[in-house]
Parts: structure tokens; sequence; C-alpha cells
């Protein structure tokens, strides 16, 4: 190689080497933003799926802990598997055309926070029949 063969090497690889460092860089201050189909929260969560922000509606003192949970879950989930996503815009904005190398990051956000199962529907609690639960009580009556 020539000197001006090699300056031109130096310089393609040292660019190279400097889109592939904002990519990361941009990759670790990526975050994703999802609210909860019921309103009752929303989530921020970064690159490494880790909940950054979470915002709860007023409307949530008019539910159960266990459904405020688990809107808060699916909420998170849903988030975390749009985070491939939001790696691959990074990653074809920066052009990185490297064969393999942007599937490969893309896949491994992916396998790390696949899509959430579909949305199915709380089971319903069976009903109560609250002349039973008097007949279980073997103390006196309370109004006694």
């Amino acid at each position: 190689m020539t000197d001006p063969e090699s300056a031109r090497w130096a310089a393609a690889v040292a660019a190279e080497s400097e889109k592939y460092q904002r990519v990361s860089t941009r990759v670790t201050e990526a975050v994703v933003h999802e609210a909860s189909r019921d309103g009752l929260v929303k989530v921020t969560v970064g690159a490494s799926g880790v909940l950054r922000d979470l915002e709860i509606s007023d409307q949530a003192r008019g539910v159960s802990g266990a459904t405020l949970a688990a809107s808060i879950m699916t909420t998170l989930h849903r988030a975390q598997s749009r985070i491939a996503d939001a790696v691959s815009e990074i990653v074809t904005e920066a052009g990185v055309d490297a064969p393999g190398d942007a599937e490969a990051l893309v896949s491994l956000y992916r396998r790390r926070f696949p899509a959430p199962a579909p949305d199915t529907p709380p089971r319903p609690r069976p009903a109560r029949d609250h002349a039973q639960d008097d007949e279980d009580w073997d103390g006196p009556a309370v109004t006694e």
C-alpha cells in the first residue's frame, strides 16, 4: 500500500469507527414511551429495558391494586418490545451497512425483549355466595 492509499484506508476506518461510536451512544440514550390502553399509566423505558419513568393517572384511584399492577406490567412489556424498533431506526439513520451488523444488533434486542402475548381479558372472579359466608363463621354474631 502506498502512503496515500494507507491514509485513505486509515481515514475510512476512523470514519467507520466514529459512526459505530455514534450508534452506540444513541442506542444507550434511546428511550421508548408507552401508554396503557386503559389510560391508567404511562411508562418510559431505556434501551436496557429499565423503567425510567412511571406516570399513574388519577383514574387509578378507582381500580384495584391488581388491575393497576397488571396495567403497569403490560404497558412496561409493550414498551420494552418496541426497543428493537428504536434501535433499528437509529442504525438505519446512521447508515450502518456492513453485512449483518444492523440485523445482528436489532435481533439481539428482539430476543431480549420479545413482543408481549396478545391482550387477554382477565378471568372473572367467581361470584361469592354471601349466604354461605355467614355459615362458615363459628364465633358469635358480630352484632351480639
